[in-house]
């Protein structure tokens, strides 16, 4: 049997004779315009201004820092890039395999086409393949690669921007194939990291990793043929899935096209409290001002023991960092604020006696009827005796519950207030929508810095 990397390289081939289906590169340009929303609040957070000046400090270059502008060599453009797209995790998430799957691959693939120049449709369709590559690798090592406490897109995500921007580089198979076991040797991350900026950390080095290995296969670096499934190899060391899941997964790669299955967010925290965050919201809707004496959320046992093991690590979240990853504090402060926004992560909200005293009141118990993240229970018992409940089978934003083009534009438009002027927003989502007809990346690049053309 042909090595993983032989197999997926012929994946990637095999599509790049036939083309990439138009839906499949109109879902890609979609994951783009999501990462831009998930960007746009960033541009000045600490972790991101810290591995900017890291990057400033080694030298300029000719790729560019989303908006900053900063042109910096292709493997920083690509950290810096990496790091705002996963430091506030209102990114998409691929829930059957734990992941952020786009932002380790994308801020490579974009890095990749704007030295070469390629067109946006060939970023786009090098974006699709990527990460399809990258879900494959995922969907053997899962889930008990996640169990042991790796994080998913840090092990995959690198495999699935060396694919990517071999294809733009115009690698041939074997170089290819060695750009993706390189990549396979640099799998990073472990979930001890939520709550820090070790988590951005370990996105911005997996987009570097995965550009780099494709760089280095393409002067001629090698690496093992059976970097994946060897004796002492990715998955034996990563996860306890069975070799058998290799042929499964492969024989089925774009059968259907994992990509089709992200889930996208609607508020900028982590994918298991949007289920309970929009419960809350939806009884606070028709509370008519009574108090919650006890909050009940039925979610997956897994949320359950993420969210315990949490709360013993840090106990009431004093940081942003932290109060992302509470979902206890997350749907506290949605009730409290009626909304969930960054302002709800900051420390006049992580200090607030009423949301920590709420937050104290709030049960999650494991319900069997919720077989993943996508949905959730609520049942609140008030302090006048009277009750109120409500079931969410699948958030806003999830395949069972997608979000439109329209709406995901709106939701891009609420995240840049504040930062981009109505003209600007106009001008980056015109520009990103516009990328299948696109000579090259340098508009949308160019559009994504604040204050260019900048109109009232």
């Amino acid at each position: 049997m042909s090595s993983v990397t032989a197999r997926l390289v012929a994946f990637v081939r095999a599509q790049q004779a036939q083309g990439v289906p138009t839906a499949i590169r109109h879902e890609a340009n979609r994951l783009l315009v999501n990462q831009l929303k998930a960007s746009v609040g960033a541009a000045t957070h600490p972790c991101v201004n810290i591995l900017h000046e890291w990057a400033m400090q080694r030298g300029g270059g000719n790729t560019t820092v989303l908006w900053r502008g900063t042109r910096l060599p292709a493997e920083h453009a690509a950290m810096v890039n990496a790091a705002l797209f996963e430091v506030l995790d209102f990114n998409e998430t691929y829930i059957p395999s734990f992941q952020h799957a786009v932002s380790g691959v994308l801020p490579a693939v974009l890095a990749a086409a704007e030295q070469g120049g390629q067109s946006g449709a060939a970023m786009l369709d090098a974006l699709a393949l990527g990460i399809e590559v990258e879900l494959a690798c995922a969907a053997i090592l899962m889930p008990t690669a996640y169990f042991r406490g790796f994080i998913p897109g840090g092990l995959t995500g690198a495999i699935g921007g060396a694919a990517a921007c071999a294809i733009l580089r115009g690698l041939d198979d074997a170089a290819m194939r060695n750009a993706l076991g390189l990549a396979m040797n640099s799998g990073m991350g472990f979930y001890q990291s939520a709550g820090s900026s070790a988590l951005p950390y370990v996105m911005a080095a997996t987009a570097r990793n995965g550009l780099v290995a494709c760089d280095l296969a393409g002067l001629g670096l090698d690496a093992p043929e059976l970097a994946f499934e060897g004796d002492k190899a990715m998955l034996s060391s990563y996860s306890d899935e069975p070799t058998s899941k290799i042929a499964t997964v492969l024989d089925a790669l774009g059968t259907p096209w994992r990509i089709m299955g992200q889930s996208y967010k609607t508020v900028p925290t982590e994918t298991i409290t949007h289920g309970p965050i929009e419960c809350t919201l939806t009884l606070l809707a028709r509370a008519d001002g009574r108090v919650p004496a006890r909050m009940r959320f039925g979610v997956t046992k897994i949320v359950v023991e993420i969210a315990d093991e949490r709360a013993q690590r840090w106990g009431v979240p004093t940081s942003e960092l932290e109060a992302r990853f509470d979902l206890r504090h997350c749907v506290a402060a949605s009730w409290i604020r009626g909304r969930f926004t960054l302002a709800e992560m900051l420390h006049a909200a992580t200090s607030d006696p009423d949301i920590i005293a709420l937050r104290e009141r709030i049960d999650l118990v494991a319900d069997p009827a919720q077989n993943n993240f996508e949905g959730a229970t609520l049942a609140i018992d008030y302090a006048d005796g009277s009750a109120d409940s409500i079931a969410i089978p699948a958030f806003r934003g999830t395949p069972n519950n997608p979000m439109s083009d329209d709406e995901l534009s709106l939701v891009f438009r609420q995240s840049a207030e504040g930062v981009l002027s109505s003209g600007q927003v106009r001008a980056v989502l015109d520009a990103a929508w516009a990328l299948p007809a696109a000579e090259n990346v340098n508009a949308l690049m160019q559009a994504c810095i604040i204050g260019n053309g900048d109109q009232p």
